[in-house]
């Protein structure tokens, strides 16, 4: 079930990365995270319609509560790409354009990351 929990996890993080992002006070961390709910949702979206296109329908996604809790923006986004290093070849299935779109995930996490971290 890695294709579709790739999906649900991206949507979690991209829920609370915009839950933070409304919360904090630092402009640079509201742009950050403003880029990052952007980019992970229109990131997974890409990724499941390409799954789709070869493997068929995913009829079935994990439940909110089936994914992490949201904790601080770093952890949270350090966590994710964690999880998609992990999992990258087994939500790929060696579909050379699906590894490249998990590459773009881990990217918009790297760069995300990056800007929380170094860019107060």
């Amino acid at each position: 079930m890695s294709a579709p929990e790739l999906v649900s996890r991206c949507f979690a993080a991209r829920t609370a990365a915009h839950l933070f992002h409304l919360e904090t006070a630092s402009y640079a961390e509201h742009m950050a995270l403003g880029d990052f709910y952007d980019e992970i949702a229109s990131g997974a979206d890409k990724f499941v319609e390409c799954f789709q296109g070869v493997f068929g329908k995913i009829k079935r996604y994990p439940d909110d509560e089936e994914t992490e809790a949201r904790t601080a923006p770093i952890p949270m986004i350090a966590s994710l790409r964690g999880w998609l290093v992990d999992h990258r070849d087994e939500c790929a299935k060696d579909e050379s354009e699906l590894e490249n779109l998990i590459d773009e995930l881990l990217a918009t996490c790297d760069r995300t990351l990056y800007k929380l971290k170094y860019l107060k």
